[in-house]
């Protein structure tokens, strides 16, 4: 299969993950630019890097001791070691330089797994392209692009959650140690996840069962995380958007928002600033940063954007 060939197949449900993943931010989503930026690091240099380091820490064993234990051993120890250290440099990287957009754990599980995908979606690319029958290709793109394919994106979004909980501790210790405890998860996650393949493979698929069971758990995981987001929200809306209404938030969209009516009827632009205006009001309140000016200019776009459609539904024909 040409190269150019499986990577626009691959492109396809790669994209399809990260837009699932960034939907459990659903009200006040990270900017584009910074989710591109994570995902080339993914790609390019974090692939490319761990790829020459691993080669330099097999070759010793391939030499004192023999190929098939070389690979075991990059499988299981230097390959998530390497590759969880390398994708979390980036997270570590947007945590640092932009503090403002890295609000708390969801933004977290956004930006590692996004790294992951783009990480993912080159790795994916090498394996294929070294098929060699068109059934190979299927069955590699099968296991790795369908069945765990959203694995590389759960490693590293341990990592963001650490980030994430650390941007709020109440002392450098505790942020220190959810770093830690975030970027250690991922390394024994990736682990487990390649030790229980290689057994697999070892056992002529036998043990593919173990493999199968940690992504279901995964599956698990990613939906759970999704409902607690939702009802993270919720809360947050509920308390720091209750003084809004009706001026900067109408009482319906309010409802909407805290769960009391279909949020179907909110459009993409004001779910945004609305979320934005929340977020930035909790940093305020709770945290006292200095986002005065922007909670206040998120109120003037809200007010503005009320006003414009004020006029368009008053425009409109009645029918």
């Amino acid at each position: 299969m040409p190269i150019l060939l499986s990577a626009l197949i691959v492109a396809l449900p790669t994209y399809l993950y990260a837009r699932l993943v960034r939907g459990i931010d659903r009200f006040e989503q990270e900017p584009a630019k910074y989710l591109f930026v994570a995902f080339v690091w993914g790609a390019l240099p974090a692939a490319f890097l761990a790829a020459i380091f691993q080669t330099m820490l097999t070759l010793p064993i391939t030499f004192i001791w023999d190929e098939a234990t070389s690979m075991a051993a990059n499988s299981i120890v230097f390959a998530p070691l390497t590759e969880e250290l390398l994708k979390g440099l980036m997270v570590a990287l947007i945590y640092l330089q932009r503090r403002r957009e890295f609000d708390g754990w969801v933004d977290g599980i956004v930006y590692g797994s996004t790294v992951g995908f783009g990480f993912a979606y080159v790795e994916n690319i090498i394996y294929l392209a070294s098929a060699d029958s068109p059934g190979q290709w299927v069955w590699l793109f099968i296991l790795r692009v369908i069945v765990f394919g959203f694995m590389h994106g759960f490693y590293t979004s341990l990592i963001g959650i650490g980030f994430g909980v650390a941007r709020h501790a109440a002392s450098p210790a505790r942020a220190f140690w959810s770093i830690a405890l975030g970027w250690s998860a991922a390394i024994v996650t990736h682990a487990i996840h390649n030790a229980s393949v290689t057994l697999a493979d070892a056992s002529d698929g036998q043990s593919l069962g173990v493999a199968l069971l940690n992504y279901g758990l995964l599956i698990a995981l990613m939906l759970g995380l999704r409902w607690v987001s939702k009802r993270h929200d919720r809360e947050m809306f509920r308390a720091y958007l209750a003084d809004e209404p009706p001026d900067v938030v109408p009482p319906r969209a309010y409802d909407a928002l805290i769960g009391a009516r279909s949020a179907r009827q909110l459009d993409r632009s004001f779910c945004h600033l609305a979320g934005e205006l929340a977020q930035r009001k909790r940093q305020l309140i709770r945290y006292g940063e200095p986002v005065a000016e922007e909670v206040a200019r998120l109120r003037d776009q809200l007010r503005a954007l009320n006003t414009s459609r004020g006029r368009l539904a008053a425009a409109s024909p009645s029918g």
